[in-house]
């Protein structure tokens, strides 16, 4: 008797990661490419490079279909190919306020091996969105809709959290005629009955081309403050981050913020 002894891998990748293999290959011909290259702690490492970022997207057509292609690279995640590729669109058109629209987003994580499917029902401003991966499967569900409180508008984003069993509840606002933008986020965990996850951020435009990002964790006694200024070089943003760590005394604090420098442009 003959013995035959089968490959332990399929000798070809399954449509999905073909789809995937053939979208990466196909990337030099995308358009809308952006990179940015940011630094350590200027601080400590004088200013020695941290990584190197890269994305692309371009518009596609399948069929009756129209959909989104992108891939980015990060260095420090993958340095030898790409991070993900994803692509997106709608499923399903509506075609007036009263009908659903349905949308979806296919994305693969090159360094983690994982794959993740989200799908979005639209109806008016309100939304139900699924988040599924390979890891663990179903791993989010949520809504998204928008509260009238006197003159201000509110988005506001409740979700569950299947596998951490817990709750996390998003509100995002615009002030002073849209130039400034204040949102708020915490988790609570069912089980052990407590709020974590507490972030507070505020974003201000200074002026044209200058915005001030200022966002504040509880958990981690962390206050992050970062100046974007897209007039400083034509065809490029930099933006400086300080992370503030407000615990210990003053001289603590002072020495242990960390600086980084962040360049970012298209090509």
């Amino acid at each position: 008797v003959r013995r035959v002894l089968l490959p332990s891998q399929p000798p070809f990748p399954p449509p999905l990661h073909r789809l995937f293999m053939l979208a990466a290959t196909s990337l030099l011909a995308l358009g809308a490419n952006r990179a940015e290259i940011s630094t350590g702690n200027l601080r400590s490492d004088s200013g020695k490079f941290d990584n190197l970022k890269a994305s692309w997207e371009k518009s596609l057509s399948l069929g009756d279909i129209k959909s989104t292609l992108r891939a980015s690279y990060d260095y420090n995640a993958n340095r030898e190919f790409l991070k993900e590729v994803s692509l997106s669109g709608g499923l399903v058109e509506a075609a007036s306020a009263d009908d659903v629209g349905v949308d979806y987003e296919l994305k693969r994580d090159f360094s983690t091996r994982q794959t993740d499917v989200k799908l979005t029902a639209s109806l008016g401003d309100s939304k139900l969105n699924a988040n599924y991966d390979t890891e663990n499967q179903l791993r989010e569900v949520g809504v998204s809709s928008k509260l009238e409180l006197g003159d201000q508008t509110v988005n506001i984003e409740p979700s569950w959290l299947v596998k951490a069993k817990s709750a996390r509840v998003k509100l995002m606002s615009a002030l002073n005629n849209g130039k400034d933008k204040l949102s708020a986020q915490f988790d609570y965990d069912v089980d052990q009955q407590e709020v974590g996850g507490i972030e507070v951020s505020l974003d201000r435009q200074l002026e044209e081309g200058k915005v001030l990002h200022a966002s504040y964790k509880p958990d981690k006694s962390d206050l992050e403050l970062s100046l974007e200024d897209s007039t400083f070089e034509s065809g490029a943003t930099w933006t400086a981050t300080a992370n503030v760590p407000l615990e210990g005394d003053a001289g603590g604090i002072l020495d242990n913020a960390r600086v980084t420098l962040k360049r970012s442009w298209a090509w």
